[in-house]
């Protein structure tokens, strides 16, 4: 059975900006031992959330409970694979938008970790936007897709389900696909790439005469069908 990775490894990687090695998927609170340098980054991130959630002592009314959830909260990165500084910067930023009094709890924390602002990705509203322009039936086969995140997205939700779910439904159910792919890239995973939609074949010159002869053409068939 391997070692549970030290977490002194890991605020030591995160303190330099550097690759995680992939976490443990069973590692519980008490198997990770906090040395100093660990500590430092824990302490920092935990001073940051104080000063942005005044009503933290509800969450951590004790110093018992204070350095319990430090020691759950990054056995928790471990496991979800926070693997920069920078996504749990992207957290704290997101947290401070958040403007709520209470401290979140941990894994809606790492979900702000894995939000796409931090992977370059368009925001949620514009994602959401762009994959009801693309999977309504007129765009099948001529969609371009900004981002093989969105499609894949769009894809696990439904082209069917997102077209005739209300707004608000189906906004939640792309989202919980949109950052499932948001976790894939966070995981260091290579998105495959959305396909390329072919180009539509060049149509002829466009006159009154072409366009009187489609219709007639039209017409002739519809005829045919009544007679």
């Amino acid at each position: 059975m391997s070692t549970p990775k030290h977490a002194g490894a890991v605020a030591e990687r995160l303190d330099q900006n550097r690759s995680l090695a992939p976490a443990a998927n069973h590692l519980p609170p008490k198997a990770v031992r906090i040395d100093p340098q660990t500590r430092d980054v824990i302490d920092q991130l935990f001073d940051r959330l104080k000063g942005i959630f005044p009503a933290w002592r509800q969450a951590w009314p004790t110093d018992t409970e204070f350095g319990n959830a430090k020691r759950e909260w990054l056995a928790e990165f471990m496991r979800s694979g926070i693997r920069s500084m920078d996504q749990i910067q992207m957290g704290l930023r997101m947290a401070s938008r958040h403007r709520k009094e209470f401290v979140p709890a941990v894994g809606v924390f790492i979900g702000w970790c894995f939000s796409p602002d931090a992977f370059g990705l368009p925001p949620l509203e514009r994602a959401y936007a762009e994959a009801m322009r693309k999977t309504h039936p007129a765009q099948a086969g001529h969609a371009r897709w900004s981002h093989p995140a969105v499609y894949h997205a769009a894809v696990a939700a439904g082209y069917y389900t997102l077209q005739r779910l209300e707004r608000s439904l189906g906004m939640k159910r792309f989202e919980e696909k949109y950052l499932e792919q948001c976790r894939k890239l966070g995981r260091g995973e290579e998105l495959a790439p959305a396909p390329v939609a072919a180009l539509p074949e060049r149509a002829g010159p466009q006159t009154p005469e072409v366009g009187r002869a489609a219709l007639e053409n039209i017409r002739n068939r519809l005829g045919g069908r009544r007679g």
